[in-house]
């Protein structure tokens, strides 16, 4: 069985969730790191993945769903972050 590489949240809606197994299945991606969960309206998709900016150990990035938007940390070493960073940015344009 494989591990989970989420933090101790790890409840996300189904569309989501599927966009946060596609990050989790990256060798680079240590950790996924669900925060805090707002309902409110946006102009997404359910299950776009939008980085908001690079910080110490990886990326903070806005995860949308039917339902709100989920803060997200996902957890990447400096040498790989470009690499998801460029991933993402190519399935989420």
């Amino acid at each position: 069985m494989a591990k989970s590489k989420r933090g101790r949240h790890k409840s996300a809606s189904s569309d989501l969730d599927r966009s946060i197994l596609w990050l989790e299945s990256f060798s680079e991606v240590k950790k996924v790191i669900l925060g805090f969960t707002e309902s409110c309206r946006h102009k997404y998709r359910p299950g776009f993945i939008k980085i908001k900016s690079d910080v110490n150990g990886g990326l903070k990035a806005n995860g949308y769903s039917g339902n709100g938007v989920v803060d997200l940390f996902i957890r990447v070493e400096p040498e790989n972050l470009v690499k998801v960073k460029d991933k993402i940015n190519e399935k989420f344009k």
